[in-house]
């Protein structure tokens, strides 16, 4: 075992309501390339709605080390809304209302939706609760933009758009023959714009620190996860564990080389390109072998509390030991 994988320790804040036959990625039998499984999100107290979010997926690698999954822009999916707030985004909704407690929580509802962007490649490593997300939209950043032939000119006019890495913490993912499931835990991780598809490192062995910046990532929604303890939604401790998580992540970036490839990008924005067929796209990274994997994580509980000032929306790269 690589010594690395001794400090990638995760925890999970609390189990999810998943199937009886489910069993983690990375084991066997696997999903063949082409094949459309559903992503499937559930929220810790999934029995009170019955409300979960579902998303279309083709599968693009399946394996020992984790499962890659493409999904194109404007694919049909189904969302949920705070009932009361159907026609709002929930981040819209004021946090007090979002993140009370069991007995005066809102009610959630499933609604049709669509996913928005030209597409997005999810890199999801065996036995770990995040994802990595190589999210595809249309515009133009400082950073350079990427040119996506073919791509409908309703969604990108001039044929380029944003290539953003993008971690998504959320509960260490299991799987049915059909179904893929997690559990979103709020707090997200955004990478600073260092390259360009073309741009990105070429070596066999990349160094995702190498392009992707940790001294400078954005933390997303940090005042949602403040929120969600301080109005009592859950334990003050469940915050604490998806802090120590995305400070896991960070400081064991290299360790997961296979999710962070470049390659991922170049293959994503391809995908976005060419129309989104799984099957037809050329091969993706090589699996790493046996002995490269993270070990299994284990539960409990996190150690820190919330951080002072924590509760409002950071604008800049923040990583920062006392800061999340």
């Amino acid at each position: 075992m690589d010594a690395r994988a001794d400090r990638a320790r995760f925890t999970d804040p609390y189990e999810i309501d998943v199937p009886p036959e489910a069993r983690f990625i990375g084991e066997a039998p696997y999903w063949s390339r082409g094949d459309t499984v559903t992503w499937t999100c559930r929220r810790f107290d999934f029995d009170r709605d019955r409300a979960e979010v579902r998303r279309p997926m083709q599968v693009i690698e399946d394996g020992p080390a984790g499962v890659v999954l493409w999904l194109p822009g404007g694919t049909p999916t189904t969302d949920t809304r705070i009932v009361g707030w159907e026609d709002t985004n929930p981040h819209d909704v004021p946090l007090r209302a979002r993140f009370g407690p069991a007995d005066s929580a809102p009610r959630r509802v499933g609604i049709a939706g669509a996913w928005r962007g030209l597409g997005v490649l999810k890199i999801v490593p065996a036995r770990v609760p995040f994802s990595v997300w190589v999210l595809l939209k249309p515009g133009a950043s400082a950073g350079g933009d990427q040119e996506f032939p073919g791509t409908d000119a309703g969604d990108c006019a001039d044929g380029s758009g944003i290539v953003e890495w993008y971690v998504n913490l959320e509960a260490t993912h299991r799987r049915t023959n059909t179904a893929i499931f997690t559990s979103d835990h709020i707090l997200d991780i955004t990478f600073p714009r260092a390259s360009t598809a073309s741009g990105t490192p070429a070596s066999a062995d990349p160094h995702p620190s190498d392009f992707l910046h940790p001294e400078a990532v954005v933390f997303k929604d940090v005042d949602e996860l403040a929120a969600a303890a301080r109005y009592g939604m859950w334990p003050a401790a469940w915050s604490d564990i998806i802090r120590r998580n995305g400070m896991s992540v960070l400081e064991n970036l290299d360790h997961f080389a296979w999710a962070f490839d470049p390659r991922w990008e170049r293959l994503a924005v391809e995908l976005a390109g060419t129309g989104g067929k799984a099957g037809d796209r050329a091969p993706s990274p090589k699996q790493p072998t046996t002995g490269d994997q993270a070990e299994p994580h284990e539960r409990g509980p996190g150690p820190e509390q919330p951080a002072a000032g924590e509760s409002h929306r950071v604008r800049g790269g923040c990583y920062d030991r006392d800061w999340i």
